[in-house]
Parts: C-alpha cells; structure tokens; sequence
C-alpha cells in the first residue's frame, strides 16, 4: 500500500468537516433568521426563562380578550342603565307634577297611570337587553329572560291589582316570594298521609261570623316559613277557592297565612248607621245617607248582602258604587256595590270558602286494631304480606309508605314468619308487600315491623282516651305507647275519630301538644269519657287539593360573577334585573298604576300611594333621599351607584389592559434579547467558518493525493 491518508485518518477529517457544515448551516440560519436557534436546545442555558417569558406573554393576552369581551358587555349595561335612568327620571317628573294637582281628577288619574304603564313597559325591555343570547340581567341565568311584569295592558294590571283586594307587594321581600306547592313536600314520603290533600281553607280564622275576621289558609306542615305579608299568591286546581290574593300576616309556626278580604260581618237592626256613597258618574258628588232615610240596616256576610227594613230606601245608589258605611259594630268600611235592587244591595266581596276542615279528602288516616295476613302463594317470589282492617275488612293505606323495591322489612311477635323480608313489589295503595322469601299462611294481631329507611309499624293498635288529662294516646296490644304514631302531625291540627264504643269520642278534636316521642297528643276539647278501644277505631285528619303559588316578577338570580382582570385583580359583576335601584323603581311604579280610577282601591281613593311612590322612585335614583321608607328600611341602592360601580369598573379594566400591554412590550424585548442573534457576530463567524470550511476541503483533497511513491 503507497496511499499515506488511512481509513481511520480519513473518517476524522471527514466528521470534522462535517461539524464545521454543521456550524455553517446553522449560522446561515442565524443570518437569515435572526434567530440564535429555531430549537429551545440551540439557547439551552436560557430556554426556561424564555418559556417562561412566553407563558406569560400568552396570559397576559387572554387578560386582555377576556377584558375587551367584559368591556363591551360593560359599555353595553352602561347604555341600558342611562336608558333606566331616563326612563325613571321622566316618570319622577310626571309623578310630581301629578302629586302637585288636583289628584282626584280623573284625567290626570289616568295620564300618571298610563305614564306609570309607559314606564314599566320601558324597563321590562331594558332589563331584558341580551347580547349575543346572554341576558346581561338575569345573573347566572343567561338563557332565562329575566323580567315579566305583566303588563300586556293596564286594564289587565288592574284586573290582577285592584289595589283593594290584591294589592302589588310594598315590600322587597314580598316582591321576591317564590314558591309552588301542590302537595305537602315535608311528608310526600311519610306513613298514612295523602300529601296532595295539604291546604285548609278558612272564610274566618276565628270561625264567627258576628265579628270580623280574615280568611286564611293553612298547610299540614311549615310550607309558608319564608313566605311575606304582602306577597301576592294564586290558588289553582282548588273545589271553591280560585284566585289571586294578598297575604296579609304569617304565623310563627309558618303554616298559617292569612289574607287580604272584604267580607260583612252578620249584624242586625242597626239603626245608627251612616252611609255615604260616591255615583261613579258623578264623582264629585258625595251623597251621605242617615238611619232616617233607611231605617235599620242588616248585613249578611253569606249573602255579601246589606238591607234595609225601609222598602226601596237605597234605590239612589247605583250599580258600581263605593259606599262607605260607619257608626257599626264591625261593618265599618268601603265596599263596592254589585246589584241593588232598591232595598238589598249586594257588595263585591274577597274571601275564602270552608273547605279541608272536618271532611272530604284525608291527610292523615290512621287504622286501630289492625292485624297482618302473611299468604303464601305456591309460586317463586310471589308470597304476599298485607296489613288489614280490624277483622280483615280490607288493606290499610299507606302501610309501607316510603318503603321501595330491594328495601328490607324485618318482622317480629308473629307466630310462623319472624324474619327478614326483601321486598319485590309494592302495591299501588301500599297496603301489602311481595316478598322474596317463602311465608307460612298466617293472621297475626300482634306483628311489629321495622325496616330500611327507619320504617316501623305496629299492628293490633289500640287507642287509649284519658278523660282527666284530654289525652289520646296510640298503643300497642300489651298497653305499651307506639313511638311516632302522631309525629306527622302539628298542633292546631284537626283530627275526627270515629270507630269508637263511646259515642262522645267519636268527634273532632284540636290538638293542643304532641308528646316528644310522637306516640300521644292532648287536645283542647274535653274528653268526658276514658276509653280504650282496639275494634277498629280511626283517626282522621282531613285537607284539601290545590295548587299554591307565588311567582315574582324576576326569573334570573343573584349570583354575582366574578371577572379577573388580571393575577391580582378582580370584581364581581353582581348587577340584575333585581337590583335594588330597579326593584324600588319597579314597586313605585306599580304603586301608582294598580287600582281602576273610581273603584275603592283605585289611586284617586288613596292618596297615600302618592308620597310611597315618590319616595321608591328618589331613593331608586339618588344615593340619598330625605323622607322616612314608607314600607320599612330599605336595601341601599340606586341607579347613581351602579353607574359609578359600571365607570369604575370600566377604568379598572382600562388601566390593567395598559398595563398588560406595556409589560408584554417589555417581555418582547426580553425574548428579543434571548432569541435574536448578532448580526455581525453571526457574519463574522460565518466567514470564519466558511474559510475553515474551504481550507479543509483543500486539505482533505491534498492529504488523499499523497503516496510514498512521489517520494521513491
């Protein structure tokens, strides 16, 4: 061999030239990049910074789109609340120049009136701006249209508000109201209880008609807690009781509310009674009658009839009347006249019918000595365990209530089937259960059961009455109290009892307390006779069917969202249709617009309305308003204060995208400094290179061309 370059010698060169292409190509990527690297590797010492730089970069654009997309929504509520505000403003105006008049003129009744209707229109639809299908008013609820006034027309509003039976709430609270009930939700699982069977109607509370009292409707259980006097509420799907109402009070125990009515009290031969009326043709013209023009006046709260023993005496007062009558017991106040035939005139009248007192459909109904049949049916998971009357006369309702399919029921006291049960089926009235495991055919009167969902069951109950203490108690065959036997029942309650071998206890009582184990109650009524009876015996407790609802004006919510702005700033946009400016706003509009001009709850007839409604309205649009709150303290809050929060939010969002562009300025710069290269520095070694590049191919091809054979 004469060639000098070995093999080895070779591959060497070959790979340092290779390196310098390496460094070449990427230089000449540098020149034309202006880049150190297009990988992270290429500025290993300074890639996790510059991740970094560019994370933060990317965060602080989302900061920016997400304030420009907030921004808008904010530009978009700062127009709909300069709308509000104009539309208020414009009402406020009206209403003073209006308080400033004659108020009991009718035409200027019916301009305020219709300016009230104009301005309500306005704000549903403002409060009903959407962007982009988002109902900025509704809160969280974007996809619910937030307000429904129900104003189709003023004549509707006042069919709904006549501002003397049904009256628009004064308060927030009563505004806000919002419940349905169709049946009794504390007990829609609890034994022996119909929970559609739930509302006791009351024409009085106090049950005499020689004085007055209101209507009132009671639940079998605490359904009205966090309802408001002054809400309105609206019965459905009842036997007698259909309608719209007030409510006027709530009771302590929350299951009691009373209403608004107007009703006569029975009163006879009143001779000292005096009786003006206004002819709603002739408004001006009141006509005040005298015991010497009419004799004696009766009245008759069933028949909402008021007579005079003087024939024809009230001939004069025409059809559609107010009268206001004074100088009796309990009769005293306005009614509206609904026909007159000269000598009774019958009056318009709101109250409620008896209905779920004493009978009709059952709430509570309760079985003594019961007895089970245990019946075994030959076939696979088909023996049945039913709970009978006394002497088998049928299933008793409602035994297994609140039991379901997989549940177990453990049975004891029996003679041939102690044991646990796995339930397969359950019958449609819940009187019997199909059973997994085998029975043995059996009538047991002494059978206790317990099971899931803490069910428990005595069978062979008796009822035990003390006459000394007024007591009634629930036992079991040995004489021992059965635990929670009265537990779903509350004080007040009626029950009927019948079944019993004393006559006097077979009648209705109230209940005055429930003992703390449920197994006993007393009652206010005297019980004369002790007795302890096991045959069969019932106890009843009875309610009616309805629907009860309350439904506000407002269906979004009050959950606030909160926007971030940036790391360390945010706000929470809490602004909805319910707002306090805008509620108070609404209330004093709706103030002025309830009541038909000419009827007892129209706003020519209480003027009071006036000075209410200014004040909602100033306290709707200023930050302070002299006066004292006609209806109680109310939530601050007002148009001025949103404007200020929606400006000082738009700043807020102003200054931090300023800011986020100013540091992603700064960022750039400082990726700048790690990514781009040195022009010159980059030249320069290219050149370098580029020399060294061609001098080792030069020399690679010298080396290859020596042989020892030029040296021989």
């Amino acid at each position: 061999m004469s060639r000098i370059s070995s093999y080895a010698s070779s591959q060497s060169l070959i790979n340092q030239i290779l390196r310098t292409q390496d460094r070449l190509f990427d230089l000449e990527t540098q020149v034309t990049s202006e880049k150190k690297s297009q990988e992270y590797r290429g500025i290993s010492i300074n890639s996790q910074r510059l991740v970094n730089l560019e994370n933060t970069k990317a965060q602080l654009q989302r900061f920016i789109d997400n304030n420009t997309q907030q921004e808008v929504r904010l530009g978009i509520q700062e127009t709909v609340v300069d709308g509000i505000r104009d539309t208020v403003r414009e009402f406020q105006v009206q209403l003073n120049s209006y308080a400033n008049s004659d108020t009991k003129d009718e035409e200027k009744v019916e301009e305020i009136q219709a300016a009230a209707y104009r301005g309500l229109v306005s704000l549903q639809n403002l409060l009903n701006t959407d962007v982009a299908g988002r109902f900025i008013f509704a809160g969280s609820r974007v996809g619910n249209e937030p307000v429904e006034f129900g104003i189709s027309s003023i004549e509707a509003f006042q069919d709904l508000y006549d501002g003397f039976n049904v009256k628009v709430p004064t308060t927030r609270d009563a505004v806000l109201d919002n419940f349905s009930y169709s049946e009794d939700v504390n007990n829609s699982k609890s034994q022996f209880i119909d929970p559609s069977n739930f509302l006791i109607f009351e024409q009085d509370t106090d049950g005499t008609t020689t004085d007055g009292g209101n209507s009132s409707i009671t639940a079998t259980s605490a359904l009205f807690s966090n309802l408001n006097a002054g809400a309105t509420i609206e019965i459905t799907n009842s036997a007698s009781n259909n309608g719209t109402y007030t409510v006027s009070s709530v009771t302590n125990s929350g299951r009691t509310i009373e209403i608004v009515t107007t009703m006569l009290t029975d009163e006879a031969n009143n001779s000292g009674a005096v009786l003006k009326y206004r002819d709603p043709n002739n408004d001006a013209n009141e006509i005040s009658l005298v015991g010497t023009n009419f004799g004696n006046l009766s009245f008759d709260r069933a028949n909402d009839r008021i007579t005079s023993n003087v024939a024809n005496a009230l001939s004069n007062i025409p059809v559609g009347a107010r009268i206001t009558i004074a100088n009796t017991t309990n009769n005293n106040g306005t009614y509206t006249v609904a026909s007159n035939d000269g000598t009774n005139i019958t009056v318009e009248s709101n109250k409620l019918t008896d209905e779920g007192l004493n009978a009709g459909n059952t709430f509570f109904d309760f079985y003594g000595g019961t007895q089970v049949q245990f019946t075994a049916n030959g076939g696979t998971n088909d023996d049945t365990i039913q709970v009978q009357t006394n002497g088998g006369g049928g299933g008793v309702p409602d035994v297994f209530k609140g039991l379901a399919v997989g549940d177990t029921v453990t049975i004891a006291n029996t003679g041939s089937n102690n044991t646990t049960y796995t339930i397969n089926a359950i019958s449609a009235d819940g009187s019997t259960i199909t059973v997994d495991e085998t029975v043995t055919n059996e009538t047991d009167f002494n059978a206790t059961f317990s099971g899931s969902n803490s069910f428990a069951f005595t069978v062979g109950t008796q009822f035990d009455f003390v006459a000394g203490t007024d007591t009634i108690e629930i036992q079991d065959s040995g004489g021992n109290p059965v635990a929670g036997a009265f537990s779903n029942l509350s004080v007040g309650m009626s029950i009927t009892t019948s079944g019993l071998t004393d006559a006097s206890n077979n009648a209705t009582f109230t209940i005055a307390s429930i003992a703390a184990d449920g197994s006993s109650i007393t009652v206010n009524e005297d019980i004369t006779v002790s007795e302890t009876d096991n045959d069969g015996a019932r106890i009843q407790s009875f309610a009616a069917a309805a629907t009860i609802t309350a439904e506000p004006w407002y269906s979004g919510d009050s959950i606030a969202t909160t926007h971030r702005t940036s790391d360390l700033r945010s706000f929470e946009n809490d602004l909805t249709a319910i707002d306090p400016a805008f509620e108070k706003a609404v209330r004093g509009m709706m103030l002025i617009l309830q009541g038909e001009y000419g009827s007892s709850g129209g706003l020519d007839e209480n003027p009071e309305r006036i000075s209410q409604a200014k004040y909602l309205i100033e306290s709707s649009l200023e930050f302070t308003v002299s006066g004292t709150p006609p209806f109680g303290t109310e939530q601050i809050g007002s148009i001025d204060q949103v404007q200020q929060e929606i400006g000082f939010n738009q700043v807020l969002i102003n200054t931090q995208n300023t800011l986020h562009r100013d540091f992603i300025g700064f960022i750039d710069t400082s990726v700048a400094d790690i990514e781009n290269a040195d022009p010159l520095e980059s030249i320069t070694k290219l050149l370098d290179d580029t020399r060294a590049l061609e001098a080792s191919y030069q020399t690679f091809a010298r080396i290859r061309q020596l042989s020892l054979t030029n040296f021989l």
